[in-house]
């Protein structure tokens, strides 16, 4: 899986319009809620799928059509914008979301407490005392936007790790020219 940017660019490795983005290392941190990936950068999928190995005994292969992290964009005709993309990126795994709160005050509350006496016959009886307490009581809720941690983004890593990074290179190309293989 990566992601091909078809747009005319300049890079430190040459030209190319179909600039491959494959994400190579990801790290999970469940504790801060966050996902860390680094991505690579190619002048088309055949150079970075060349550099990867089919058996792990193999020897690591030169990295011939790597592209650096600054590059030139032409969205058109005579117009260039120069930009640096960086290569780490770090994705929170929370999303906002609204939240109903209980909102509670404290209140004295009367209870009627049961306790074991006796009769004039020596019977035992139950008798109730009225005991006086304060206690927390639910008064209502309130609506909050809070920050939900979504631990299952972690089942279908490859996918929304993907996403979020397109959401990233739209700052600085059109979404049309960039497509998820």
């Amino acid at each position: 899986m990566g992601i091909v940017i078809k747009a005319d660019l300049e890079t430190n490795a040459g030209p190319t319009n179909e600039l491959y983005i494959r994400i190579d290392t990801w790290k999970v941190n469940l504790s801060v809620a966050k996902i860390r990936f680094t991505t690579t950068s190619w002048l088309n999928k055949k150079f970075a799928d060349k550099f990867l190995r089919e058996y792990a005994d193999q020897p690591l292969r030169n990295s011939i059509g790597i592209v650096g992290t600054k590059l030139i964009y032409y969205p058109e005709e005579g117009e260039e914008k120069e930009f640096d993309i960086t290569n780490l990126f770090d994705m929170p795994m929370h999303e906002d979301q609204l939240v109903e709160e209980p909102i509670y005050e404290t209140k004295e509350v009367s209870k009627e407490l049961p306790y074991v006496s006796f009769d004039e016959n020596g019977d035992e009886i139950t008798l109730y005392r009225t005991v006086k307490q304060e206690e927390k009581v639910q008064v209502g809720t309130e609506e909050h936007t809070r920050q939900v941690i979504n631990y299952s983004l972690v089942n279908n890593l490859e996918q929304v790790t993907y996403e979020y990074l397109k959401k990233q290179l739209i700052n600085y190309f059109p979404e049309s020219s960039i497509i998820i293989e």
